[in-house]
């Protein structure tokens, strides 16, 4: 009779530990279907009359010619015109640029930002020490840009040291929107950084759906398969897929 008991709650225990795995395969499949999906949705484009952009360095000679693939991580918007140009609900927002070779102290970077009305709105210049890579540039928190206004900025590369007139830049615009109290209550509620960079880039704020992930890249201890694969995929989708797997390095720290 013991044997029969014994018998009995063996195959009770093995029903349980199958229930229970399965159980778990239905989570994390559930788990995998949950996962946030990231789709950068264009805005409207600017004004006809904005300036263009220019979203890479371009062809260069001399000491120059290894930073002629320096690219800006924006956008190219298609509208009667291409435009380099993007949008963000930060009053201070966060540019990322992609410096194809090392920077050293002998090769200073400077960061441009100017109004319509070609007004300098904030003038910076480093001489920093990275590795190549993704970098990013703040615009210094005591400048604060204004909503519905646009300003464009110039990010260079002082590359050849013999000739500090030249450099090898790249150029663009932002806009800066203000959430309305919908989106605030909305964003409120999301707390990881792929469902807040997917709640950004869904409303056409390409600055800070790119810095929700960067920042997240560049501070995380460890590998976050979640947030570099919104990355890859937000940069993928606006033809920026080759910059994808670089590193994303410590640069330009606002000292002015």
């Amino acid at each position: 009779m013991k044997n029969i008991f014994c018998s009995r709650t063996i195959k009770f225990t093995c029903l349980i530990a199958l229930t229970l795995a399965s159980f778990s395969n239905y989570l994390e499949a559930n788990a995998q279907t949950a996962r946030t999906s990231i789709r950068y949705s264009t805005p409207k484009p600017p004004n006809p009359g904005a300036p263009r952009g220019r979203g890479r360095g371009g062809g260069s000679r001399g000491p120059c010619k290894s930073y002629a693939s320096l690219t800006a991580l924006v956008p190219e918007t298609q509208g009667t015109q291409k435009f380099i140009w993007g949008q963000s609900a930060s009053q201070n927002p966060k540019f990322w640029f992609y410096v194809p070779e090392k920077l050293t102290s002998k090769l200073p970077v400077e960061f441009v930002l100017q109004d319509e009305a070609d007004n300098y709105i904030y003038k910076t210049k480093f001489n920093p020490q990275a590795p190549a890579g993704v970098v990013s540039v703040t615009v210094k928190p005591t400048v604060a840009l204004q909503p519905g206004k646009s300003y464009n900025w110039t990010f260079s590369v002082y590359c050849d040291p013999d000739k500090p007139s030249s450099s090898v830049f790249v150029r663009g615009s932002v806009t800066q929107v203000a959430l309305n109290a919908t989106q605030k209550q909305q964003l409120q509620q999301l707390q990881a950084p792929v469902q807040r960079a997917a709640f950004y880039a869904n409303n056409g704020m390409w600055h800070d759906a790119l810095t929700t992930l960067g920042e997240q890249i560049q501070n995380s201890k460890r590998r976050e398969p979640e947030v570099i694969s919104a990355w890859t995929d937000l940069l993928t989708q606006t033809n920026l897929s080759n910059l994808a797997t670089a590193p994303v390095v410590p640069c330009c720290q606002n000292k002015q």
